[in-house]
C-alpha cells in the first residue's frame, strides 16, 4: 500500500504543484494595493527630504495617514532634533 501512496503524490504533474504553490505564495488584492502605494508614498516622502535615512516610521505613517486618510495629529516625539 506504501507504493500506492508514494505514486500518487508522484502522479501529480510537477507543473500543477508549482502552480498551487505559486499562488498561495502571493497574495494579490486590495490589502497589497493598499500597502504598494503607501510603500510609494513614503519613498516619495523620503525623495522629498533628500533621501536622508533615519525617517522610515515616519515617512511610512504619513504616507499611510494620506493613503487610508486617518487624520491623526502629528506626535513629535518620533521626530529627530
Amino acid at each position: 500500500m506504501k507504493n500506492k501512496t508514494a505514486s500518487k503524490k508522484a502522479a501529480t504533474p510537477p507543473a500543477k504543484r508549482a502552480r498551487t504553490s505559486s499562488v498561495r505564495g502571493k497574495q494579490s488584492g486590495p490589502v497589497q494595493d493598499i500597502q504598494v502605494r503607501i510603500a510609494a508614498r513614503a519613498h516619495e516622502l523620503y525623495e522629498q527630504r533628500g533621501c536622508l535615512d533615519g525617517y522610515h516610521l515616519h515617512d511610512w505613517l504619513e504616507a499611510e495617514r494620506e493613503i487610508l486618510g486617518h487624520p491623526v495629529e502629528m506626535d513629535k516625539s518620533s521626530e529627530r532634533v
